[in-house]
């Protein structure tokens, strides 16, 4: 299942060490821990970047898809 397009349209982002808490309002968010010390996270369309301490990218499609670039 694909983002709900509140979050790419509110579009704030904020990254706490290895989560990274996605806003779909000033209120409300979701969490997402994608395993290692996050450095950037970024919105690409409907998709969510997120670049790791190691370097790799995960592309995610939705709270539990990612693909790894």
């Amino acid at each position: 299942m694909a983002w709900d397009p509140k979050y790419p349209a509110f579009g704030v982002i904020k990254i706490q060490g290895d989560k990274v808490h996605l806003y779909s309002s000033r209120d409300n968010y979701t969490t997402l821990v994608p395993g290692k010390p996050v450095t950037s996270a970024v919105w690409a369309g409907n998709f969510l970047n997120v670049t790791l301490s190691d370097g790799k990218v995960k592309r995610y499609s939705s709270r539990d898809s990612y693909s790894i670039m």
